[in-house]
């Protein structure tokens, strides 16, 4: 969970920047005519300008809120991990203090959210830990960024007890806090968790606006509830709230996840001949429109124009790239694109690296993927669940799959939350060498967890079975996902007719797909037609 840019999916959305004094406030004439003193040291605005003009937002494949600048990213060019403009924030800091200036509240929240947004949790939380310790108030800047960077990470029971510290410390959740969790829970799939928010939110006494809207239409689209996303969207018309380009950049977003590319296509034209000009979020799902529908040429057509300069060469369309081509398993297209990021001084991020290290592991390009984590570490990025799971995925593939559950108990043991993919994967691994009891005992945990298993959980074990002439037991299985409310797919049921015909057994697979109604009362005739089919190509 994150806090996610309310749009589009290769936003983020980071806190919006602490206001700065009003000119009233701070050069107002005193009474002997002279300038009085800002409120806020001079210092600590050229911490905020160094944080939030240079530093790069800490992006997810995991979603995005929203800025308040019209859909725009800060900068995301000239953040060094090692040398860059952190580290003079940091030393601005320890100058306030040798010149007798006390840190205030604003100065922490700035450091602790660049730290935050480039991804070095152990810093930011240094950040906050001395906050406390020299009797700074949180407020609720902090909370918000404490929130995102835990929610970011996966580390669930840390961020609600953010969220039940502002109420300690005197605080309120403001909408930034609401369309935070609104973000997160629609970034895990928990649509009711969304709408269940959403109504606490309004009982709260806070009227949704456009950028809560914004949220929302995201957020059910990442639960897959396209309809429920579009329906937000006429709500908001509806109220009389006008679209932006967030409004825009999140109906892309959605439009992405589905690969609806022609309908993107269509949307993007609609704001190039009015009054909203597409930006660098709104091409980028435009990308993962054409890589989610599969459209590879046009893809690479479009990435053509980006490195040409024809489309304006961002860093965020740079990223995407490398992250549609690295899902699209291309392995020369992902490095050309992440070179090419690399050749214009632009840092990486966490998503990108993980990009990185997702095709590398599955190419089982070992010794790339560990340059990848060596960079991670070296330059003291956080790595995240989903790089976990990428190394699972690797090392589940491999002579040394054991790896996979010990990287497993790695993740547990910081405190995070492996999900689906992180059991599947660890599964799979004991399953292809034959390793059923372990692979039970990890099944076990999956549900002790609290995780429900899916299709892909099922097939695992049942195709392991078939493969081994164990169909009494791959059977067992899929009665047993039936019972469990887990509906078969057409990839349970050839596993089983087709280990019946690499074994020779005709006659068993025929008589399986006739009885099959017995066992899948739900199973459509059109599915028994094709698996008969299936099974007369096999033996054509």
């Amino acid at each position: 969970m994150e806090m996610v840019e309310k749009v589009a999916l290769p936003l983020l959305l980071p806190n919006p920047p602490p206001p700065s004094p009003s000119p009233s406030s701070s050069s107002k004439p005193n009474s002997v005519g002279m300038t009085s003193i800002p409120p806020i040291p001079p210092i600590n605005t050229l911490i905020h300008d160094l944080n939030s003009n240079s530093s790069s937002r800490h992006r997810i494949s995991l979603g995005k809120s929203l800025d308040p600048n019209r859909g725009k990213p800060w900068s995301p060019h000239r953040l060094s991990p090692t040398g860059g403009l952190l580290e003079e924030a940091l030393d601005l800091k320890t100058q306030m203090v040798h010149k007798g200036i006390k840190p205030d509240v604003f100065t922490y929240t700035t450091l602790l959210s660049g730290f935050e947004k480039a991804g070095k949790d152990d810093f930011a939380i240094q950040v906050f830990l001395e906050m406390r310790a020299v009797g700074c108030k949180p407020n609720i800047c902090t909370f918000n960024a404490l929130i995102k960077m835990h929610g970011n990470r996966g580390k669930f029971a840390e961020m609600m007890k953010v969220f039940d510290d502002i109420k300690l410390c005197n605080c309120s959740p403001d909408i930034v806090t609401w369309n935070t969790l609104l973000a997160v829970f629609g970034q895990n799939g928990m649509d009711s968790q969304v709408s269940g928010i959403f109504k606490e939110m309004k009982r709260a006494g806070f009227v949704a606006e456009r950028d809560t809207f914004n949220t929302l239409i995201s957020a059910y689209s990442r639960c897959g509830s396209f309809d429920q996303a579009m329906a937000v969207y006429k709500s908001m018309l509806e109220a009389g709230v006008v679209p932006d380009l967030s409004t825009y950049n999140a109906v892309l977003a959605a439009l992405a996840r589905g690969g609806l590319w022609e309908q993107s296509e269509k949307v993007l034209a609609e704001m190039e001949d009015g009054r909203c000009k597409p930006n660098e979020l709104s091409y980028s799902s435009l990308l993962h429109a054409y890589a989610n529908g599969k459209e590879i040429e046009r893809m690479n057509a479009f990435a053509e124009e980006i490195y040409s300069g024809s489309v304006e060469t961002h860093a965020v369309l740079l990223k995407t790239l490398v992250l549609v081509n690295s899902k699209s398993d291309l392995l020369i297209e992902t490095e050309r694109a992440f070179l090419e990021l690399r050749r214009r001084g632009i840092s990486p991020d966490i998503t990108t690296l993980n990009a990185m290290l997702s095709i590398y592991g599955r190419k089982q390009m070992v010794a790339k993927a560990h340059e990848i984590l060596n960079f991670m570490h070296e330059t003291r990025f956080t790595p995240s669940l989903t790089t976990y799971n990428s190394l699972m995925y690797m090392y589940s593939r491999s002579e040394n799959f054991q790896k996979s559950e010990e990287i497993l108990r790695e993740v547990l043991e910081k405190g995070m939350k492996p999900d689906r993919i992180s059991y599947n994967t660890v599964i799979y691994a004991y399953c292809r060498n034959g390793r059923m009891k372990e692979a039970s005992r990890i099944f076990s945990e999956m549900k002790d967890s609290a995780l429900v298993p899916d299709v892909v959980t099922y097939n695992t074990f049942i195709a392991t079975y078939a493969a081994d002439s164990m169909f009494a037991e791959a059977i067992d299985v899929v009665r047993y996902m039936i019972k469990q409310g887990c509906k078969p797919d057409q990839n349970t049921y050839n596993s089983i007719v087709d280990w019946y015909c690499k074994l020779d057994q005709r006659h068993e697979a025929n008589s399986f797909v006739k009885n099959l109604s017995n066992l899948d009362p739900h199973v459509s005739k059109e599915e028994e037609s094709r698996l008969l089919e299936r099974i007369a190509k096999m033996w054509s």
